[in-house]
């Protein structure tokens, strides 16, 4: 048997990416290079441990699989 740990909240962020023209940035078509996103702040308002139930594991402590 696992233990899985669950996180929620919120996080605010800014993401950059550029574009030739404006209408290309207004449609999102054609950028020039990838999306970069910066993580600015994260809030934590919800955790839990919820037992995960994995099938066909012998010896659960040491999660080996058949």
């Amino acid at each position: 048997m696992a233990y899985k740990k669950i996180k929620s909240g919120e996080a605010n962020f800014i993401s950059e990416q550029s574009f030739n023209t404006v209408e290309d940035a207004h449609n999102d078509t054609n950028p020039i290079n990838e999306e970069e996103v910066t993580i600015q702040d994260i809030k934590i308002d919800n955790t839990r441990i919820k037992k995960e139930v994995i099938e066909d594991v012998v010896g659960q402590q040491d999660r080996t699989t058949k």
